[in-house]
């Protein structure tokens, strides 16, 4: 059923591969783009919630998590390249053995690198800007998220991951199959509203969001250590949600299988031109 969507990821894959290939500076700095706009949408997000978390507000996390999708429709239509996204990406292609292993951790490589370098240079921006540099720690939602992610414990990092992607690979999957960018663009922002509401983890956010909180005045509970801890099995949880329950499950349910004839309650089917199975 997905046959289209299929040949559509393998070719983007193919593409991710040969840009990896021929001119790796403009693919990092793609993936650096990404980084940015991942920033871009943790600053939006924080900015506007703040005032509902310093009124105890129920709806702080609804409204930090309503825009978060302006960041993925950065990244698609903005032609960058995000890590988690090739997870999935690129096991469909070498499922497909359109491309190999090895040409897949190398794309990885690149994109979480790029990826990274374009936070830490967004961060220096945001640094800069003073716009955390005055804030309370203790009255801070930004801060009090970074405490919370990182002292969550090893395991519930990991399925809190492996649900994450596989939501952020849903919403490129999904629009893929629909013609209109208005439609496309619901989809991502509806997508990934969910993924973020739900309180998910996802790697490349995270790095984005320790890096301003480590940066800005902090507490104690917001560490190196902490950024550590959590983004490792995160990135560990984004492969398998978005390669495994979305890139080789879809690959699985599209596999052409071979029918041959079937017999009539052990009577092997008759050879020659003229022979007929029965039909049910």
């Amino acid at each position: 059923m997905e046959e289209k969507t299929i040949h559509q990821v393998v070719q983007k894959a193919l593409g991710k591969k040969e840009m990896v290939e021929e001119n790796p500076s403009h693919y990092l700095i793609r993936a650096a783009l990404a980084g940015v706009y991942i920033g871009f949408a943790v600053i939006l997000s924080f900015k506007l919630a703040q005032p509902f978390y310093e009124q105890h507000a129920s709806s702080t996390y609804f409204i930090n998590a309503l825009f978060f999708g302006i960041a993925f429709c950065l990244i698609i239509y903005g032609g960058s390249e995000l890590f988690t996204s090739n997870t999935m990406y690129m096991t469909v292609s070498s499922l497909k053995k359109e491309t190999t292993w090895f040409d897949t951790l190398k794309v990885w490589s690149y994109c979480y690198g790029g990826n990274v370098v374009g936070i830490l240079f967004f961060t220096g921006m945001i640094y800069f800007t003073g716009l955390f540099q005055s804030i309370i720690p203790e009255e801070s939602f930004l801060i009090a998220a970074a405490e919370k992610k990182m002292n969550v414990p090893t395991s519930q990092l990991f399925f809190r991951a492996i649900l994450a992607n596989w939501l952020v690979c849903l919403a490129v999957w999904i629009p893929m199959q629909v013609k209109e960018d208005v439609s496309k663009i619901i989809l991502m922002l509806l997508i990934v509203f969910t993924f973020f509401l739900s309180g998910y983890e996802h790697s490349i956010a995270n790095i984005a969001l320790f890096s301003i909180a480590l940066s800005s005045p902090h507490t104690a509970l917001v560490t190196v250590e902490g950024f550590m801890h959590n983004v490792i099995p995160v990135t560990l949880g984004n492969i398998i949600g978005g390669g495994f329950f979305v890139g080789a499950v879809y690959v699985y349910l599209n596999q052409k299988k071979q029918h041959t004839p079937m017999s009539v309650k052990g009577m092997k089917p008759l050879k020659g031109p003229s022979s007929k199975t029965s039909q049910v």
